[in-house]
């Protein structure tokens, strides 16, 4: 049988969505038949390679399967019920289903083979040129990053990246190359660009194609309910979602889904919009009404599947809690209120953790009188710097760069012409400005007279400016990520006044992390 007698019998919406996946420059729905959009896979297909990259070697395995099968349809008929073909088992319903989405298999099984014969000569080269052993490393990377995918809903291609070449060791590279040009990728995973205020404009994200219309709505969810958090990664139930709707080796789950084909009704129609719930972890009132609503089921009593469907859908991860379960979060959150209660109970309000008025006026007179140096002598800015009161030190931030990528130069240098005629004892508290560091700094833990900054091996014990540190960032943020400045001042350490906070919730598992590394470093009090 052919594909394109068959094509009419099936709705145009379907085609156009498997159309859409295959083909890169699709047209759109109103601008095109299903005859066309058949056409324009089959030309996609008349390229065997084009086969080998849009399926998975279980399916590429299958389709050797039929090619090989010498069984005619005159041998079923003679023997219907002694003869048993291995690809028409059960067990490989995944693979029949998906290479008829593809347009690789028709509909009728009773036939020596039942691939379309427009592209049968495609196959057939496609099997005999395919390198088994590079296909399964493609399947390995796919059944990861396809998975995160499906478990996010949506993410960041760079995210996609990073996460897939922390699992596989690929270069980041690769991997981005592989999401752009492999068909079995882009067939699972819709890639657009999107504008977002904090990071820019036209950011690749990788949509799953299944979430494609809910994806709006996943992202307000993600923006109320999603969490940081460090989340145990386990490849196999990557790999169980790349090749099933849901993980099936959870046996709250898979209770469920035993359940659920119980009911007499058509019990995978109402699949779609379960993964979504679960997807968007919302109120599953509605879900429960639709299900109730089905004719075949107004007179069933509903309360004990309803109560295995909630255990079940507790069990399955959320693109709007960013890939935890619900599960998790509960758990999550009780660690979380045991460690702020451990905060509240060891926090000690710091006192004399800050320098002295009037050490504090000769920092900013040193400071200042650098950075108005720094700013003359590379013309950033006509700010006016030295002694000057009321500048906001986050306005200075070019010139503060500027200086710190240059500092033992311009502090020689400013040293040598001394412009604002500091004293012997100032321009020995200057020179000691070439051994300060900036860059980015964990505030890991509140001292009665010092604030820890964790740099990778070191904690440096700083005294803030005019005031101490933990009434510019509340104990209850700890540990917090800054960029700033650490500078030894009058033999003890100070910062520059500019603490800027990187906006990055680091994951419940950071502050155990921090604690535990804290301990066992060195404390520097001078540089």
């Amino acid at each position: 049988m052919k594909m394109y007698e068959e094509i009419n019998h099936l709705k145009k919406g379907y085609v156009y969505e498997r159309y859409t996946r295959i083909v890169h420059d699709f047209k759109d729905y109103d601008k095109i038949t299903k005859v066309k959009m058949l056409d324009a896979i089959y030309d996609v297909y008349s390229d065997y390679n084009n086969i080998i990259d849009v399926c998975t070697t279980r399916e590429l395995k299958y389709l050797k399967m039929v090619l090989d099968n010498k069984l005619t349809i005159d041998d079923l008929l003679k023997n219907p019920n002694e003869l048993k073909i291995e690809y028409l088992d059960e067990k490989y319903n995944w693979e029949r289903e998906n290479l008829r989405h593809k347009f690789l298999l028709d509909y009728d099984y009773y036939k020596e083979s039942h691939i379309p014969e427009e592209i049968l000569d495609n196959v057939k080269a496609a099997i005999k040129n395919v390198n088994w052993k590079e296909q399964k490393k493609i399947d390995e990377l796919n059944e990861i990053i396809v998975g995160y995918c499906k478990v996010q809903g949506s993410a960041l291609l760079n995210t996609v990246a990073s996460f897939g070449s922390g699992i596989t060791g690929l270069s980041e590279d690769v991997i981005w190359k592989h999401m752009l040009s492999n068909k079995l990728f882009n067939y699972y995973v819709y890639i657009v660009s999107k504008d977002f205020d904090s990071i820019g404009n036209n950011i690749p994200v990788a949509i799953h194609q299944d979430y494609y219309e809910i994806e709006e709505e996943l992202e307000k969810q993600r923006r109320l309910q999603g969490l940081a958090g460090d989340k145990q990664i386990d490849i196999r139930i990557y790999k169980r979602l790349f090749y099933n709707d849901f993980d099936i080796q959870n046996p709250k789950i898979k209770k469920f889904l035993d359940e659920l084909q119980k009911l007499p009704f058509f019990w995978f129609s109402a699949i779609k919009t379960i993964r979504e719930f679960a997807m968007l972890n919302i109120d599953r009132s509605s879900l429960k009404k639709s299900i109730q609503s089905v004719p075949a089921l107004q007179y069933h009593d509903l309360t004990n599947f309803f109560k295995i469907m909630d255990e079940a859908m507790d069990e399955m991860p959320s693109g709007a809690l960013n890939g935890f379960t619900p599960n998790e979060v509960k758990e999550l959150k009780v660690k979380q209120v045991k460690k702020d209660i451990k905060k509240n109970q060891s926090y000690v309000k710091q006192q004399n953790a800050c320098l002295s008025k009037k050490d504090s006026k000769l920092f900013y007179k040193i400071y200042f009188g650098l950075l108005e140096f720094t700013n003359k002598k590379y013309k950033i800015n006509n700010m006016k710097i030295y002694n000057q009161h009321g500048i906001n030190p986050y306005e200075l931030k070019g010139i503060v760069d500027k200086f710190w990528e240059n500092k033992d130069a311009i502090v020689l240098e400013f040293c040598l012409v001394n412009p604002y005629k500091f004293n012997k004892e100032e321009l020995e508290i200057t020179s000691e400005f070439k051994k300060g560091i900036r860059g980015m700094f964990i505030i890991a833990k509140y001292d009665l007279e010092y604030t820890a900054f964790m740099e990778k091996d070191k904690v440096y014990m700083v005294k803030g400016l005019n005031d101490n540190i933990d009434n510019i960032i509340s104990y209850k943020d700890l540990p917090y990520v800054v960029v700033t400045s650490v500078i030894p001042f009058k033999n003890v350490l100070t910062y520059d006044g500019m603490l800027l906070g990187m906006g990055v919730k680091m994951g419940n598992g950071f502050d155990d992390i921090v604690e535990k590394e804290y301990d066992n470093m060195m404390k520097y009090y001078h540089l």
